[in-house]
């Protein structure tokens, strides 16, 4: 295209005509993919804001179990070494739930670079209705034709249409529709320059502007894949295919973080009895296998022998296979 501009020669006429053309085709196809990017933004925010109300509580409880009991084991062990002058072969690395951060922190927006998305958009309403969703993302395509800074005709106009094109991201995101209506209400660019062009400079500029759309819709691509890859975009897919089977992922997941959170008290509860009475009587098993057994021991008396309460490592198989299965993973994204 370059080279075809470079040697028109005086039919720059021509050559503006033909760019006006590619803009036109390539202008919605633009607009477009970030309307729908945005609203799979907007779609995993809603679906992370769950995540932090039903799973993060539970996750926060199970983790702050589990760093006590790593605790109190490291005590009794300690404990142990005093008792029989027996050196520690190391312990079993308990499950922790690796990347299982439901904060914003931990969210999608901020795991990735994504242009015109800020790290910090506020969660969406619990409550917005199918009707008002509807209107905000009406109201946002028609912003976005207006302000996507790959429309501009200026550096000038560009720097202004970046900060407003991720403010109309941002209040999309956050379902706010008295933001976006605001934002429509603000002029389309700051106070014009002069803008009269040679057909020769108008053909350049144009050219420059067909060169940003292809190159913004690659990045719009890498994006949308950078997201898809995000360990809550893959969980929210497979809370979807288990809702189209009639299945509810998170309850599930509810259920058991509650069992291993149970588990995990009676570990905790059996430890600590076994500090407190260490010091009375001196133990009679070997040392590398003292704190495993009395663990055991405390779980056949909570549970009944029918019950089908799993181990934390099950637990961890479980999880791993049913949620974020690595492979499986690789195969949503194929």
């Amino acid at each position: 295209m370059e080279q075809g501009l470079a040697a028109t020669g005086e039919n720059w006429r021509a050559k503006v005509a033909e760019l006006h053309a590619l803009l036109a085709d390539i202008q919605p196809q633009l607009i477009d993919a970030e309307a729908r990017l945005a609203e799979r933004f907007a779609e995993i925010s809603r679906f992370e804001l769950t995540l932090r109300t039903k799973i993060g509580p539970l996750v926060q409880r199970l983790e702050a179990l589990k760093e006590e009991t790593r605790a109190l084991r490291r005590k009794l062990r300690q404990m142990q070494e005093d008792w029989f002058f027996a050196r520690e072969n190391g312990d079993a690395a308990d499950f922790v739930m690796a990347g299982w951060n439901f904060s914003e922190e931990g969210g999608a927006a901020a795991a990735g670079d994504y242009r015109y998305m800020g790290p910090r958009v506020p969660p969406p309403p619990a409550d917005l209705s199918a009707d008002k969703q509807e209107a905000i993302k009406r109201l946002y395509r028609q912003l976005a034709r207006r302000f996507h800074p790959d429309l501009s005709r200026n550096e000038t106009e560009r720097e202004y249409r970046t900060g407003v094109m991720m403010r109309i991201n941002a209040a999309y995101t956050a379902g706010d529709l008295e933001k976006l209506q605001a934002i429509a209400a603000e002029p389309d660019s700051p106070n014009h320059v002069n803008d009269a062009q040679t057909d020769q400079q108008l053909a350049e500029a144009l050219l420059r502007e067909l060169v940003r759309c292809r190159q913004r819709l690659a990045e719009i691509e890498g994006e949308f894949a950078s997201l898809a890859r995000h360990r809550n975009a893959v969980l929210l897919r497979r809370a979807q295919r288990a809702a189209a089977a009639g299945r509810d992922l998170l309850a599930e997941m509810v259920v058991e973080l509650q069992e291993e959170i149970a588990q995990s008290m009676v570990e905790r509860d059996v430890l600590r009895q076994e500090i407190e009475s260490f010091s009375d009587e001196q133990p009679d098993m070997a040392p590398d296998t003292f704190a495993d057994t009395i663990f055991d021991l405390g779980l056949e008396q909570l549970f009944d022998e029918g019950d089908d309460y799993l181990a934390a490592s099950d637990w961890s198989r479980r999880r791993s296979d049913r949620f974020y299965d690595e492979e499986d993973m690789l195969d949503d994204l194929d």
